[in-house]
C-alpha cells in the first residue's frame, strides 16, 4: 500500500488586529485595538514566549517537515517586526505573512490556511499555536504516524482530529514568580490536530476546539504530555484561571523534560521571565 503524503500546516496569530468584536478586545474601533494589541509592554511579552517556548519546541521537532504561517498584522511597528522576522531567519519552516489589518478574523485564518495547501497531498493535517505555547518535539513525527491508525476512522468520517490533552501549565504572574502545573485539558488548542482533505472548504478556525468532538471523530492521548501552555494576564482566553485536572508528576524532573522533549531551558525561562517583570514593573 503506497504511504499516504501528509502535509503538516500549523498557524500561529501573532498580536494581529482583526475586525472590532473579535476575542477579548476591549477597543471600539480599529485603531483602538491597534493601540492595545500593539502596546510596547504587551508585545514585549509576546515576544518573549515566542522566543522562549514557540520557537525552541518547534526548533526541536524530530521530523522536520512541516509549515508554521506566522500571522501578522501589516502595521505591526517596530522593533517587534524586525525582531521577529531575525528570529524565525534560521528556520525555513515558518512562514510570516503579513495582512491588511481589520478583516474578519475566522475568514481571513481560513483564506490564508487554504491558499497554503499542498493539493497534491493526500491529507492536510492542520494545528495552531498560541503565540505562548509548546509542543513536544515528537509533535509532528506522532501526526505523521499516527495517520496508519486514523486512516479508517478518516475514510469512514472524512474528516478526524487527535488531541494530545497531557502537558504542563506554566502560570507565569506579573510579581515574576512562575507556577507549573501537570494538567490533563480536553481539547485545549495546542496538540490539537484536525486531518483534512486538501480540498476541504473548511479550516481548523472553523471548528471551535472545544466542540471538535461535535463536528468529528476525536482520538484522545494522554500518555505523555505533548504540550505547554504559558498562563499570564495577557491570554486571550481564561486559560490562567481555568479549572484543569492534573497528573501525577515529580516536579524536579521538569527541567530535564522541558530540554529534553520541548528544547526549553527551563531555568533561564524563569530568570528572564523575572527579569521582564522587574523591567515592566509587573505589567
Amino acid at each position: 500500500m503506497r504511504r499516504a503524503k501528509l502535509h503538516i500546516l500549523g498557524l500561529c496569530r501573532w498580536s494581529y488586529p482583526s475586525q472590532t468584536g473579535a476575542f477579548n478586545n476591549r477597543g471600539q474601533s480599529l485603531e483602538e485595538i491597534r493601540a492595545e494589541l500593539y502596546a510596547p509592554e504587551r508585545l514585549d511579552t509576546r515576544l518573549f514566549f515566542f522566543e522562549r517556548l514557540v520557537l525552541p519546541s518547534l526548533r526541536a521537532q524530530t521530523d522536520p517537515d512541516f509549515t508554521l504561517l506566522l500571522m501578522m498584522g501589516d502595521r505591526l511597528p517596530e522593533p517587534w517586526r524586525g525582531r521577529l522576522l531575525e528570529l524565525i531567519a534560521d528556520m525555513p519552516q515558518i512562514k510570516p505573512v503579513f495582512l491588511a489589518e481589520g478583516q474578519n478574523h475566522m475568514e481571513v485564518c481560513r483564506d490564508v490556511m487554504l491558499a497554503e495547501r499542498d493539493q497534491g497531498a493526500d491529507l492536510v493535517v492542520e494545528f495552531r499555536l498560541d503565540d505562548d505555547d509548546a509542543v513536544a518535539a515528537s509533535f509532528v513525527e506522532r501526526l505523521r504516524g499516527l495517520y496508519r491508525q486514523l486512516r479508517p476512522i478518516y475514510k469512514d468520517a472524512g474528516r478526524c482530529a487527535v488531541d494530545f490533552c497531557r502537558g504542563f501549565l506554566f502560570r507565569c504572574e506579573s510579581d515574576g514568580s512562575i507556577g507549573f502545573e501537570p494538567v490533563e485539558a480536553r481539547l485545549w488548542t495546542p496538540a490539537l490536530a484536525l486531518y483534512l482533505s486538501p480540498d476541504h472548504k473548511r479550516s481548523l478556525l472553523n471548528y471551535p476546539h472545544m466542540r471538535t468532538w461535535r463536528q468529528m471523530p476525536v482520538l484522545s492521548l494522554n500518555t505523555r504530555p505533548m504540550f505547554i501552555r504559558g498562563g499570564h494576564d495577557g491570554n486571550d482566553s481564561e486559560i490562567g484561571r481555568r479549572k484543569v485536572d492534573h497528573f501525577r508528576f515529580r516536579m524536579e524532573k521538569l527541567p530535564d523534560l522541558a530540554q529534553a522533549d520541548f528544547g526549553i531551558d527551563l531555568e533561564a525561562f524563569e530568570r528572564d521571565w523575572k527579569a521582564l517583570m522587574a523591567r515592566s514593573g509587573g505589567s
